[in-house]
């Protein structure tokens, strides 16, 4: 399976998806990250091998609109929603990295999401996503991750609210809970600190960043990412294991210029740690140390285009 592959089911996906009702698509969003070739990290147990690989990310998806109801009575507002992503993963190997990393790998997310304010203070966010993971050689119900959730969230002034809950994943194997949190807090009316644990991902992902806007029209962020995806893959001599566990942590600098409805987002950073261990999907094994694998420190470049076309709220009396 090529990545044109996965992105068509996405944009199909996207196409099909606001034909019922009152379905609104309200982003539509396409990247890609680069790192450059970088050295192979044997487990700490194991004897130097060496090799090399660079990495290749290409990234699209959608947020819908289901269906907004705002009361004119009470101020209250209900909204349902839809996230639907792709992700294709591609490594250029050499040396032991053959051995070791998979070619290729894929990630189809769809979620679903409620919002709804409860007064003028509360509100509270349930989400629960579907995703398929696998690098397409053998698929089954393995492939298959889940999550869910809720949040509650408490604006405390026009500028600062927080939000806590919990989420249910079963990414590692069998099912773990997993602390969810949310601030937004813009300062001083140029800098926002913006929170996000879990973000919208394929996998379990997180976002802390804090950026600086001098007008709507262009901001400067710097943001830290920390992000787990796992896999289904295919064994071979040296993978004995099929669930592919993917860590990164990469921070990056990137700038938001607006036109309209579109938004240009250059990226530029590095990735700090990189690394992989195959396990098992099972609630057996869910706390099983197996050997990590790495690839070293190295450089991030991206670049993301953005388009958000205006929405229509139905209004109740």
């Amino acid at each position: 399976m090529k990545a044109s592959k996965l992105l068509w089911s996405v944009l199909i996906l996207i196409i099909f998806r606001p034909a019922s009702g009152y379905a609104q698509i309200s982003q539509i969003e396409v990247s890609a990250k680069y790192n450059p070739l970088s050295k192979y990290l044997p487990p700490a147990d194991s004897a130097s091998k060496p090799g090399k690989a660079s990495q290749s990310e290409f990234n699209v998806g959608a947020l819908v609109n289901i269906h907004t109801r705002i009361d004119t009575a009470t101020g209250r507002i209900r909204s349902l929603g839809s996230n639907i992503q792709a992700r294709y993963t591609s490594f250029s190997r050499d040396g032991y990295n053959k051995e070791i990393l998979p070619p290729e790998l894929y990630a189809l997310n769809v979620g679903f999401f409620y919002y709804s304010t409860i007064n003028r203070k509360w509100a509270y966010n349930v989400f629960l996503n579907t995703a398929i993971n696998s690098d397409f050689k053998e698929v089954d119900k393995n492939d298959a991750f889940l999550a869910g959730g809720a949040v509650f969230i408490r604006q405390f002034t026009p500028n600062f609210s927080l939000g806590v809950g919990a989420i249910v994943h079963n990414n590692l194997g069998g099912f773990m809970p997993w602390p969810a949190l949310t601030v937004d807090w813009k300062m001083g009316g140029k800098f926002r600190l913006d929170i996000r644990t879990p973000d919208k991902s394929a996998g379990i992902a997180h976002y802390v960043g804090i950026t600086y806007a001098t007008s709507n029209k262009w901001n400067m962020s710097f943001a830290f990412q920390p992000e787990v995806l796992s896999y289904d893959v295919t064994t071979s001599n040296e993978r004995k294991n099929r669930l592919m566990s993917f860590w990164q942590l990469p921070f990056t600098l990137s700038s938001t210029i607006r036109a309209g409805n579109f938004e240009i987002i250059p990226r530029v950073g590095f990735t700090a740690l990189r690394r992989y261990a195959y396990g098992e999907k099972k609630v057996s094994e869910m706390f099983t140390e197996y050997p990590y694998h790495g690839l070293g420190t190295n450089l991030i470049y991206g670049i993301g285009f953005k388009y958000r076309p205006s929405i229509r709220a139905k209004n109740s009396r």
